[in-house]
């Protein structure tokens, strides 16, 4: 990502982290705030407790205002990082000093290579090009240890949450003609397991385990891949 794109990307980021005052924000908040707390965050604590031993120096790569942390950062060490400072704010005032926060670009992490026992994010990837998201895996894969892991949370293209925010917008600015976005755009949606397989192997990782089902109620492909420690 070039300089000039980086500063775009951060303002962009900035203003969808801050408040918005109209009805339609306020609504798409809370319900996405309710369905992270109730759904997202439960299964997020099962996948990093499945593959993760307790203790261990985690990344959350596009860490948002950190909701989904809230039982994480009680039994992880959490480094929390974003491009937007507004979101690293909210990421403060939901979990306190109980993580470490850093502002950068997850295309240049400040971290010394094999920081990191395990990175995760979730609904990041879907906004960047495929190009791009090769770019920032071998970012993740080289701030992990020698077979560390990563889990993506990553929305397919056909989800229920996608066809209905999909048709939400249609309904606010093909009808209505309201020019509101209630969400940054959505350019990378999994289409297939063998989709993500090529771009892990296009990054030197390894394809461990692909989730499509109700543990997030078909939110996200869920998934897991190992550092290749061939090189």
């Amino acid at each position: 990502m070039t300089k000039v794109k980086a500063i775009i990307e951060e303002k962009e980021w900035d203003k969808y982290w801050t408040k918005k005052k109209t009805t339609s924000q306020a609504i798409y908040r809370f319900f996405a705030r309710s369905y992270r707390d109730l759904i997202i965050k439960r299964a997020l604590n099962y996948f990093i407790n499945s593959e993760f031993k307790k203790g261990v120096k985690l990344l959350h790569a596009g860490s948002g205002a950190g909701q989904v942390d809230r039982d994480l950062v009680l039994n992880f060490n959490i480094t929390a990082l974003d491009i937007s400072a507004e979101a690293l704010k909210l990421y403060k005032l939901c979990n306190g000093e109980k993580a470490k926060t850093i502002k950068a670009s997850i295309f240049d992490i400040p971290a010394k290579s094999g920081t990191f026992n395990g990175v995760y994010n979730l609904g990041v990837m879907e906004h960047f090009t495929k190009e791009e998201d090769e770019k920032i895996l071998r970012e993740l894969r080289r701030v992990l240890e020698p077979n560390g892991k990563i889990i993506l949370f990553w929305p397919p293209k056909y989800g229920p949450t996608v066809l209905f925010l999909n048709s939400l917008h249609f309904i606010l600015n093909r009808i209505l003609k309201k020019n509101i976005r209630l969400h940054p755009e959505e350019i990378s949606l999994i289409e297939s397991k063998e989709q993500v397989k090529q771009i892990l192997k296009n990054s030197d990782f390894e394809l461990l385990k692909f989730y499509f089902g109700p543990k997030d109620l078909f939110t996200h492909c869920i998934v897991v891949a190992k550092k290749n420690a061939t090189i």
